[in-house]
């Protein structure tokens, strides 16, 4: 028992020990100790040495109030040999702090002269990190609460492992270079530069803001990027759009790590207010990335393709041999498209595809006037080929190789591309209706208009390809349904009310409250619900088709019969509630929107 008590009793006097020790001799001390020891030994005289003999340790601090908020630095007090040449060969954290000419060192007459004196700049401005502390893991930032880890050396333990070697080195500091140092020539930050080249060539100004550069509206803004979050997430974010964002529709643009490492410094460099930048500055800068420059005497297409290249379309689209692989093939535009619909598209593109994700670019009018010059000249139809090869051109980046709708650009479209492996569907429906799908397209949605591009027996063979490839079911027997060929309700605000009611009450779980196909069950489902509020489809589809659909549902989607619920005069009172909100702006030109006014019946499509 004694031995026992006497084992714990020397057991807790050593951890007081090492308390006491840790409280009353900190590692900055040894460190300090150790400097004082060296740089006394290569004194060079007695009263040198004798300087050096006086010297105690103590708390080095600095306070910096010439760049953005009051800055305190302490870590010159385990970093003391920072400014001591001598040092050049020790391990950190005696170390001399290196020099570069490409920030602005100079050497004279064999020393040298910092741009960056510690006294002016601090450590952490260029550095991140928490200037206050004096223990490593909280002066590195490696506490994982901390905002502003140490930039390039030091990765926090809630990191990805999978993301840590590729954020860390010294190229990450150039982050912070970049708050002064904004010229895009500047020798320190050749990764901004190359990010900031990345930005526009990538499209991502189309989508994303950050003042003074660019005015997209359809993801964040990048103005703060750096500001608010770490380099893991922003290196996450490019490379794993939806890893923090189920529902983002950020394509997963493939670039290589060190293009990723480029954008990722980039934004780190986005904090804001740049300390040399002012309001005109950056007014100009804006000025500059959005005009392109036209050679005198570009006109026409060579100008609209020199356009299209600047404006990095290919960035998302297919072009010929270019493909962004993200978005439809422009390479037979001039037979899918005209120019009313090109113009439309590129001034707002949900006013023709209401759910398309592409961006409305703020560019001059001239602008896409020439690059819809230049698409409209794309005329040279695609060769003659079998079907299966035809599929392959035409049809395979949307409906994919084993035509299950799941091609590289579906999921950027919405509505997404047709299943056709769902035979409960294919053979729902007449072979005429996808006949003319194909040859004239489906309005609202990104499926064009082959029908100028394809000679009718290449339509049908692709058609028969598809089903007899991808379907396999043979063709059943269409049992006839008991629907009228146009709605039995008459247009009446009663009707239209009614209707509503009925819409809220049985269809918002699915189609939403605002009938824009986005409600709570949407994400769940494949293809996702019918968007309501797609006037160019909506006025596309006759009074039969949407009737049926209520009535009879959609095999081989969610949507289900309601025959055994509504009548058909219930039926008809929700036809004539989505017919209202939609409506025709006086051009002739439809939109998406609030009104009161029927559509002609334009057949079963």
């Amino acid at each position: 028992m004694r031995l026992a008590l006497a084992i714990a009793s020397f057991v807790v006097l050593i951890v007081h020990g090492v308390v006491f020790y840790d409280q009353f001799f900190h590692k900055w001390e040894k460190h300090q100790t150790a400097y004082f020891e060296q740089a006394r030994s290569l004194a060079k005289n007695e009263r040198e040495r004798a300087e050096w003999e006086a010297r105690a340790p103590r708390i080095e601090q600095l306070i910096v109030t010439s760049f953005g908020d009051t800055h305190v630095d302490r870590c010159t007090t385990c970093h003391v040999a920072a400014d001591d040449p001598r040092f050049a060969g020790h391990a950190e954290p005696l170390k001399t702090h290196p020099y570069s000419t490409a920030l602005g060192d100079v050497q004279r007459n064999g020393h040298w002269e910092r741009r960056h004196k510690f006294s002016d700049f601090g450590c952490t401005v260029c550095h991140d990190g928490q200037g206050r502390g004096l223990d490593t893991v909280y002066s590195h930032g490696q506490d994982e609460f901390w905002p502003d880890p140490l930039l390039g050396y030091v990765t926090q333990a809630n990191w990805r492992k999978d993301f840590e070697p590729h954020l860390k080195g010294k190229e990450y500091m150039e982050a912070n270079c970049a708050q002064c140092h904004t010229g895009e020539d500047f020798a320190g930050t050749p990764h901004v530069a190359r990010g900031r080249k990345l930005f526009y060539a990538m499209n991502c100004y189309g989508c994303h803001k950050i003042d003074g550069m660019s005015e997209g509206t359809l993801g964040p803004d990048l103005t703060e990027a750096g500001k608010k979050y770490k380099v893991d997430y922003l290196w996450e974010s490019i490379v794993e759009p939806r890893a923090n964002l189920a529902t983002s529709f950020m394509p997963k643009f493939q670039l290589s790590d060190a293009d990723v490492e480029a954008l990722v410094i980039f934004l780190k460099s986005r904090r804001g207010v740049n300390f040399a930048e002012t309001t005109l500055d950056r007014y100009k800068a804006h000025i500059e990335n959005a005009a392109v420059v036209i050679p005198p005497g570009t006109e026409g297409e060579k100008a609209g393709e020199q356009l299209l290249n600047d404006r990095a379309c290919t960035a998302c689209h297919k072009l010929r041999d270019r493909d962004g692989g993200i978005a439809p093939d422009l390479s037979y535009e001039g037979l899918v498209r005209d120019d009313s619909w090109l113009m439309d598209h590129f001034k707002n593109p949900k006013s023709r595809i209401p759910d398309s994700i592409m961006p409305s670019f703020r560019f001059p009018d001239e602008d896409f006037q020439r690059i819809s010059v230049y698409l409209e000249s794309l005329k040279t139809p695609p060769p003659a080929m079998a079907a299966a090869e035809t599929y392959q051109a035409l049809c395979q980046r949307c409906h994919g190789e084993k035509g299950d709708g799941n091609g590289k650009v579906a999921w950027y479209l919405d509505p997404a591309p047709r299943d056709f492996t769902k035979a409960a569907f294919m053979n729902s429906k007449p072979r005429e209706r996808f006949v003319t799908s194909i040859e004239e397209g489906v309005p609202g949605t990104s499926m064009p208009p082959w029908g100028k591009a394809l000679k009718e027996d290449q339509v049908k063979s692709v058609l028969a390809y598809v089903l007899e490839t991808f379907t396999k079911e043979p063709q059943r027997e269409l049992k006839p349904r008991n629907v009228p060929d146009h709605n039995p309700v008459a247009m009446t605000a009663d009707s239209v009310k009614h209707g509503e009611a009925v819409f809220l009450e049985r269809c918002t779980g699915c189609h939403g409250r605002k009938a824009d196909g986005k409600g709570p069950n949407s994400l769940d489902i494949t293809p996702r619900p019918r968007n309501l509020r797609n006037s160019w489809f909506v006025d596309k589809a006759s009074d039969r088709r949407l009737m049926e659909s209520i009535l009879y549902g959609v095999q081989g989607t969610a949507m289900p019969s309601w025959i055994d619920y509504l009548s058909k005069n219930d039926v008809g009172d929700v036809l004539n509630f989505i017919r209202s909100i939609n409506r025709k702006v006086p051009s002739g030109r439809q939109v998406a929107g609030v009104g009161h006014a029927s559509a002609p019946d334009k057949g079963d499509q």
